[in-house]
């Protein structure tokens, strides 16, 4: 897809259908409640992965995370919450129902890692 925003013929369409999407006021409020709810996600997930690793019965999996969290110390949330926040820029300039869909779905899957680390660290 980031091939195809090559020509600007195709970069007009894409701000024209993402100020389409932003003028239904659905689309508005449903990708302000998935923002919301992402974003009090990845707050618990931060939240549950410091559990569960301070607790010694869990490591991060993430090898990308795990990278940050060796090389930045408590760098790695100011980042993850930076990272959060962009996403959910994106999400707020194109909430086409596709984005919202897939980001939906995707932040069920995280709750779903932020349930497992609470109970790999003995919350649940």
């Amino acid at each position: 897809m980031v091939w195809s925003l090559g020509s600007a013929k195709r970069r007009r369409k894409l701000v024209q259908e993402a100020a389409k999407s932003r003028a239904s006021a659905l689309s508005w409020q449903a990708a302000w409640v998935t923002v919301i709810v992402y974003n009090i996600v990845g707050a618990i997930d931060i939240y549950s992965t410091i559990v569960a690793i301070g607790s010694g019965a869990g490591f991060e999996a993430n090898p990308i995370v795990r990278a940050a969290m060796v090389h930045t110390g408590d760098g790695w949330i100011a980042a993850k919450l930076a990272l959060q926040g962009l996403i959910s820029v994106m999400v707020l300039w194109f909430p086409h129902w596709i984005v919202i869909s897939f980001f939906t779905v995707a932040t069920v899957g995280n709750a779903w890692i932020v349930y497992n680390n609470l109970v790999i660290a003995g919350v649940f």
